[in-house]
């Protein structure tokens, strides 16, 4: 949950224990709740700074440990990690929903998108503000709270078993290759 010390931040790899990464992803996750609210929540005329600059600030936390766990998952998965990552996967695609499906947060967004034309932005800054907006459309956005509430248990359902697919060819895997990873 600290910055590393070692060149370019690397993980310290021989610190992490298995145990860390819930407590991680989960501080990650309120961290950036909390950074969102306040965005979502401003009473200032969106601009590109606050709202778009804003949200590509938040989350730091939980980018580091996802992007940690997942990478050492991936390369050198156990039984806990597999664990780990059951646990965590609905919580995760609950996390996106609520930032995603948030209509004050997405009312600023949208309001950005449809001046894009006027606001002078440079062709980096145009394609984030377009990223982003799209994003939010596709995870859900404009659909009707009943629509929205729908689309959450879809998610949380296909999270569990994409991992439980993703666990499963991993076990057929090490049996076709006599149980090595």
């Amino acid at each position: 949950m600290t910055e590393s010390a070692l060149p370019y931040h690397y993980p310290a790899f021989d610190k992490l224990k298995d145990e860390h990464f819930i407590p991680a992803i989960e501080a990650g996750m309120r961290d950036q709740l909390k950074e969102i609210e306040p965005i979502a929540n401003n009473s200032e005329k969106p601009t590109f700074d606050n709202t778009i600059v804003a949200l590509e600030r938040t989350g730091r936390l939980l980018d580091g440990a996802e992007r940690i766990f997942s990478n050492l998952n991936a390369c050198d998965t156990n039984p806990t990690r597999q664990k780990i990552d059951k646990e965590l996967a609905p919580k995760l695609a609950a996390h996106h929903d609520e930032i995603f499906l948030n209509p004050k947060l997405f009312a600023r967004v949208q309001a950005l998108y449809e001046q894009r034309d006027k606001l002078g932005l440079d062709p980096e800054s145009a394609y984030l503000l377009e990223r982003y907006y799209k994003d939010f459309v596709r995870a859900g956005a404009k659909l009707s709270d009943s629509e929205k509430q729908k689309l959450k248990e879809i998610n949380a359902e296909l999270a569990k078993l994409q991992t439980d697919f993703e666990q499963n060819v991993l076990k057929e895997r090490n049996a076709s290759f006599g149980g090595h990873r």
